[in-house]
């Protein structure tokens, strides 16, 4: 039985974390992203929304040791409305990685995702070495325009790749998406 097969997942509102939940949380942000070392990180300067739901996945010590964040936004496509479930904030800590904590928690994620009757698709943001990864998960690559607000404006966005992963519609791999708000 692997470490990932005894971790516990679930999935609940951020609003409603405990003091020791947001304490684990911020013990694994710290360290996937030590402040010295990602103080220059140019995606500080960008208007990023932040995740309603998120996904715990807590190894057999009782420990956070991966996250994902997850919201839904209505926005566009191709000028027309849909429901878009979105992932942000993935994270796992450095020495859980290779393990099978991500996967557990994307998984988790595209569950809640099918549970929710509006959901067309989903939709994510990474760096371009971890295009491989998603695709493993089922997301493939979307290669058309995602717009997004930063400072009032629409913009596109070109800080990332982005990935999409059919819900309860297709997945859209070109055309042009509106998020009508902030990234994730």
């Amino acid at each position: 039985m692997s470490a990932a097969d005894k971790a516990v997942v679930s999935i609940g509102p951020v609003s409603k974390w405990t003091e020791d939940q947001l304490g684990q949380y911020r013990d694994l942000t710290a360290a996937v992203y030590p402040p010295a070392e990602n103080a220059d990180w140019p995606g500080r300067k960008l208007d990023w929304a932040g995740a309603e739901m998120g996904v715990r996945v807590v190894d057999d010590s009782g420990w956070l040791v991966s996250y994902v964040g997850v919201l839904t936004r209505e926005g566009l496509l191709d000028d027309k409305p849909v429901v878009i479930g979105g992932i942000g904030g993935v994270k796992t800590h450095p020495d859980a990685r290779g393990m099978g904590y991500a996967a557990l928690g994307m998984r988790g994620a595209t569950e809640w995702f099918q549970q929710q009757p509006r959901v067309d698709f989903g939709l994510l943001v990474c760096d371009s070495s971890l295009l491989g990864y998603y695709a493993n998960l089922g997301w493939v690559e979307f290669v058309g325009r995602l717009l997004t607000t930063q400072g009032g404006t629409t913009v596109e966005f070109t800080f990332n790749s982005v990935m999409t992963q059919p819900i309860h519609s297709h997945a859209p791999e070109t055309g042009t998406i509106d998020l009508l708000g902030a990234p994730w």
